[in-house]
């Protein structure tokens, strides 16, 4: 039996993102039957009233327990609650000392399959044209084998998630491995906030097509509806709990981003009575009506009859109660770990309303497992300037704006005028020619390094080579000057004879070289890879093309092989000719 721990963690910080250890264990409740709920929940409050701490989760087949309005379903395979009680709650300032788990998690089966779900969307679009509902959150599971560390896969998701309501639960029988973006409730004293999560869009791999994405989010009528649906209901939810008339809408369509998708969001508070316990809480909100749907009674009816089975505790909450707060996420972006079965599930999916497409919530609904396969291993962003003979950085300014979008899009601090200062420290302190390697952590560290630009020694044209290798156009580090350069690397290792490897896309469009991009000549015009290939928008590139000098266009092998010429070109070497050669 493993111990029983609970530890929260809230990497990317936010408004109510803290970092808990929980210590020194007294007992733990847990319900399995609904009429146990009830009494589960008083013994918790006697234990937070006398000073102590729990922590757990609450299943979302537990509505019923409080809420007898609400349907009941079919008992999951976990407890409907679980609550530790510990004496101690200590904060910490980091995440996890253990090393992060490599991800991907695979392989990964999901239910039902796509024949599956475009039969409940047609049922669930039924009902809408019935009157029925409005919207329902229809969700899917995707299971796969159990990791091998826990708490190594708890590093890894508070590594790449940032998310600020991370969480690890040992019950002894589970583990619950939670990053989830979405604030159930927080209460503070007598104030309550919800902060419903409603309204997804898959991140774009490029910096500009993913701030385009971001904006058609937040002005998105069909998202914006569904999210003030939502919203709506919860502010009728929180009426029936709240002194009358402190309701209030904090904020509307709010869009949170995270490494894989940006949410819409919006924040909604009320005042409490003092007198307000936490299962009047939970009797007026649960379950979230972000992970139902509205209204809420006839959509959990809907829910609990197309579904291919419980949910357990995806979709219900988890968080901790301790003298004075509360705070409890949803329970999504949670990976529930079963000992017993050797199997561990992730629940997924998407809010279905009369104008959806089942291509497009499929789709959505598979963009929320995408943080099970993002590598965890730490990464700089790189910039390569060239300090000129004079003094001086070529392409200063497009350099900056790289970083700075680069920055953005990963969530590093970045302070302009600090880099600046460096690289003007930098600069005066060199004679002569030199390559500077600026690096920034995602802390916020700057490193410069410089070394001399010596004269080139191979002689042109360079050669060159296609790699066999693959890239993905829609991995986001091929658009992003990053330290996670391991294919290139490789790559350029496999090939020593070579002074440059080109590489194609899964479509097999040509891209870029490990360190350069490419021009060719076709029909008497200079041409360079379209962006959306997938590559890295070099500086000297943007430069070419914003003077007219190159024009954008999808480049073929075919192309490569009968191109009029050829060169390699960055920002620290300019303009080279080249040659393709065969292995």
């Amino acid at each position: 039996m493993r111990p029983v721990t609970a530890r929260f963690a809230a990497p990317g910080g936010g408004r109510f993102g803290r970092s808990f250890v929980f210590a020194g264990l007294i007992k733990v409740l847990r319900a399995d039957a609904l009429a146990e709920v009830a009494p589960a929940f008083a013994e918790l409050e006697a234990a937070v009233a006398a000073g102590c701490h729990a922590a757990g989760f609450v299943a979302y087949e537990a509505a019923h327990a409080f809420n007898p309005d609400l349907p009941i379903g079919a008992p999951p395979q976990t407890p409907l609650l679980w609550f530790a009680i510990f004496a101690e709650r200590r904060e910490e300032l980091g995440t996890s000392p253990v090393s992060p788990l490599r991800l991907p998690l695979v392989p990964r089966t999901t239910i039902p399959d796509a024949a599956g779900y475009e039969a409940a969307i047609t049922a669930i679009h039924a009902a809408i044209v019935r009157g029925e509902t409005y919207q329902v959150n229809y969700t899917l599971r995707q299971r796969f084998p159990v990791p091998n560390d826990s708490a190594a896969l708890f590093s890894a998701l508070c590594q790449t998630q940032q998310a600020p309501f991370c969480a690890h639960i040992e019950t002894g029988e589970l583990t619950v491995v939670s990053a989830s973006p979405e604030l159930f409730f927080a209460r503070q004293k007598e104030k309550i906030v919800m902060r419903p999560m409603k309204g997804t869009a898959r991140r774009a791999a490029e910096s500009s097509a993913d701030c385009a994405v971001r904006s058609a989010l937040a002005a998105s009528p069909k998202e914006r509806a569904e999210n003030l649906m939502i919203v709506d209901l919860v502010r009728n939810d929180l009426s029936r709990l709240a002194i009358i008339g402190s309701v209030q809408v904090e904020s509307l369509f709010d869009v949170e981003t995270y490494p894989t998708v940006h949410q819409l969001t919006s924040t909604v508070s009320a005042q409490l009575a003092p007198s307000t316990t936490t299962f009047q809480i939970f009797s007026a909100l649960f379950p979230c009506g972000s992970v139902t749907g509205a209204p809420k009674r006839r959509t959990m009816e809907i829910i609990r009859d197309l579904e291919v089975a419980p949910r357990g505790l995806y979709c219900g909450a988890i968080g901790f109660v301790s003298p004075g707060e509360s705070v409890f996420s949803v329970a999504i972006r949670t990976v529930v770990i079963d000992h017993a079965t050797g199997e561990a599930e992730l629940g997924i999916g998407s809010g279905v309303t009369s104008d959806s497409s089942c291509a497009a919530e499929y789709a959505e609904s598979f963009a929320k497992s995408r943080f099970l396969d993002m590598d965890p291993t730490p990464f700089a962003l790189i910039e390569g300037l060239r300090r000129q003979e004079k003094g001086g950085y070529f392409l200063l300014e497009r350099h900056l704006q790289r970083l700075a979008a680069s920055a953005e899009y990963f969530a590093f601090p970045w302070n302009r005028a600090a880099i600046l200062t460096e690289l003007q420290q930098c600069d005066a302190e060199l004679k002569g020619a030199h390559k500077v390697r600026l690096l920034l952590d995602k802390d916020g560290t700057v490193t410069l390094r410089a070394e001399p630009l010596l004269p080139a020694s191979r002689r042109f044209p360079l050669t060159m080579l296609l790699s066999p290798q693959r890239v993905q156009r829609d991995d986001p580090f091929l658009f992003h000057k990053t330290t996670r350069r391991d294919l290139y690397n490789v790559e350029r290792a496999r090939f020593p004879g070579v002074d440059e490897v080109l590489f194609c896309n899964e479509a097999g469009e040509v891209t870029e070289g490990s360190i350069h991009n490419l021009v060719l000549r076709r029909g008497g015009r200079l041409l360079t890879p379209a962006l959306v290939c997938g590559l890295l928008p070099g500086t000297l590139r943007g430069e070419l093309l914003e003077r007219g000098i190159l024009s954008e266009a999808v480049i073929t092998v075919g192309d490569l092989r009968a191109a009029e010429g050829l060169w390699l070109i960055n920002a620290v070497r300019g303009w080279r000719r080249a040659v393709l050669v065969e292995e």
